[in-house]
């Protein structure tokens, strides 16, 4: 019988596969539904499922970027993307996203990125608290040259639950949390240009959602995608595709959209805007997803 923690090493080395190879894989030109798409098709063929959509951010989008059923977006020409996918595995969550570069002006901020969280790895094991982790990132961003997005940050991960309430921030955070032998946490420095205002803002554009809490409805469509969000979504992050998927052969992508709009509005869901640096400048992002042992931090998502 496989362990919780099995669950867990199942679960990272299936997500560093597929984000090496569509690392080198992806290229400009490229369909951002397709590449979406054909990676939540690999986690599902491997037997797992996808802990949240896809997440295909450019430029100065930092986050919460994934395609929708219609759209025609492509990986642009000198562009920087955030690749940020997930998987869950008997409800243990494993959370990675790299940044690749189609422009070399911008692979300053993504060798940044990477710095930063490795120095937040070696700080990360039992009793270490949350201030030394997120020092450890900010100082590594400034002494980078770069600025860190204040109010991004990574976050504690517990069973079918993406955020668990506790949070690592990519500055330094006043918080006395302590580390614990089997924590796990995303780690993710989100890193900026120094012109850039180093914090996001939200985009009025919103592709995902989650489950929030039962509402009352009328309208069978509406009872249909809180059931899906509950139960098949298992509460976890999903996105209009995904809705398309299940209830495409009675409502069009416009009627998907707006019922998710009006849920989310009556509280039954949670929505996530896509996030934008709010002066305009380019965003990279390196996360693993690290497992906190006697001995110190495990990398999850990272092989070798």
């Amino acid at each position: 019988m496989m362990s919780e923690e099995d669950d867990y090493f199942r679960a990272g080395e299936a997500l560093s596969s597929i984000l090496n190879r569509w690392q080198s894989k992806i290229k400009e030109g490229m369909s951002l539904i397709s590449i979406a798409e054909d990676i939540e098709k690999e986690i599902m063929d491997m037997g797992m499922k996808p802990a949240f959509p896809v997440n295909l951010s450019m430029n100065e989008i930092a986050a919460h970027y994934t395609p929708f059923p219609s759209d025609r977006s492509y990986v642009q020409k000198g562009s920087v993307l955030k690749l940020d996918a997930g998987i869950v595995l008997n409800g243990c969550i494993v959370d990675a996203a790299r940044t690749i570069c189609f422009n070399d002006s911008y692979k300053k901020i993504s060798d940044v990125a990477r710095e930063a969280f490795y120095e937040a790895v070696k700080v990360m094991k039992p009793g270490a608290r949350i201030m030394d982790v997120s020092r450890a990132i900010y100082e590594s961003i400034k002494n980078g040259g770069m600025k860190p997005i204040k109010n991004l940050a990574g976050h504690k991960i517990t069973k079918y639950k993406l955020h668990s309430g506790i949070d690592i921030p990519n500055y330094i955070s006043l918080s006395l949390y302590k580390l614990k032998p089997g924590d796990v946490f995303a780690v993710e420095p989100f890193v900026t240009t120094f012109e850039g205002e180093g914090i996001v803002l939200n985009d009025n554009r919103v592709y995902i959602f989650s489950f929030k809490k039962n509402v009352r409805t009328s309208s069978s469509s509406e009872k249909t995608i809180m059931r899906l969000a509950q139960k098949q979504f298992m509460g976890l992050p999903f996105c209009e595709r995904w809705v398309k998927k299940e209830m495409g052969k009675n409502l069009d992508d416009r009627d998907i959209a707006q019922l998710l709009r009006v849920l989310a509005k009556k509280g039954g869901l949670y929505d996530y805007p896509v996030l934008v640096e709010a002066r305009g400048m380019p965003v990279a992002q390196y996360e693993n997803t690290v497992m906190i042992t006697e001995d110190g931090a495990v990398i999850l998502t990272e092989k070798g």
